[in-house]
């Protein structure tokens, strides 16, 4: 299941290189990528300690939660959207893709999968 959603999303996005669903700690749970998934997962993982600072940094400035972010390093960028109970989901998206295709095409995904987690 997961792993169809996350191929879906990629297919859907121009300029989208890899997705990747990832639990409260910042742990790989499913991912999909066209190309190194090593790479991915360990691009994700330096993701994950920005999104617990920006949740943190959000939480003591008393701002609420964050629910999306976008990271952009190394002629790559980001796309993450928390989930419910810690989880979130990150697409990774090269210099040129659609940002704006992305934002729209990922907040189906986001249901979905808060709908699996919640089950």
């Amino acid at each position: 299941m997961f792993e169809s959603t996350l191929k879906s999303l990629v297919s859907k996005v121009d300029g989208a290189l890899g997705a990747i669903f990832l639990d409260g700690d910042g742990e790989a749970v499913m991912w999909h990528t066209n190309g190194d998934s090593t790479q991915l997962r360990l691009r994700a993982a330096y993701v994950a300690v920005l999104v617990k600072t920006a949740r943190s940094i959000a939480s003591r400035l008393g701002n609420g939660t964050t629910t999306s972010l976008l990271i952009e390093y190394d002629n790559t960028q980001f796309l993450i959207e928390n989930l419910i109970k810690g989880y979130f989901v990150a697409l990774e998206l090269n210099k040129s893709a659609n940002l704006a295709q992305a934002l729209k095409q990922i907040r189906p995904v986001v249901d979905i999968l808060c709908k699996e987690i919640a089950a």
